[in-house]
């Protein structure tokens, strides 16, 4: 996730929005949030889990990870650049995933971006906006409740 000028990640495109971070028009509902970011930024997990995908997807989300976590709660990241987690790695809060990157059929240059999906339990129809879930960026003395997300890009607390 990329800083707006005053350090605040910057949203390009929001849950359920038609048009994407480049600004094309979506077929369906968008399913997560685009949150732009600079080229080769760490990515970071949300919450605690256990990678269940660390790929090439070959589709518009390109380099995904995705991260089991408890209460039935999984996230999706797409447009990496580089993956740093295997397959049943566990990872903590806060923990680098990967990098940001361009990869996937609409992630062009010049919007680099993040998309970050919230799915409850296997059924990736059963999806949520991750928004009202993230309370703010990673601080690692900082307590967070295990149904609450943070930032997946490191910004200044």
């Amino acid at each position: 996730m990329m800083p707006s000028g005053d350090g605040a990640p910057r949203i390009l495109a929001g849950f359920g929005d038609w048009l994407g971070a480049e600004g094309y028009p979506r077929l369906s509902p968008h399913r997560g949030i685009d949150v732009a970011v600079r080229m080769g930024a760490d990515v970071l997990a949300a919450a605690d889990g256990r990678v269940t995908v660390a790929r090439d997807n070959r589709d518009l989300c390109g380099l995904i990870v995705v991260i089991d976590h408890d209460h039935g709660l999984r996230t999706v990241y797409c447009h990496f650049s580089e993956i740093a987690v295997r397959v049943g790695d566990s990872v903590k809060r806060g923990q680098r995933i990967g990098a940001v990157g361009t990869s996937g059929q609409r992630a062009l240059p010049g919007f680099e971006h993040v998309h970050l999906e919230l799915q409850r339990g296997h059924d990736v129809k059963d999806i949520e906006d991750p928004l009202p879930r993230i309370v703010g960026c990673f601080e690692g003395t900082k307590q967070y409740r295990a149904d609450r997300l943070v930032l997946t890009y490191p910004v200044k607390c």
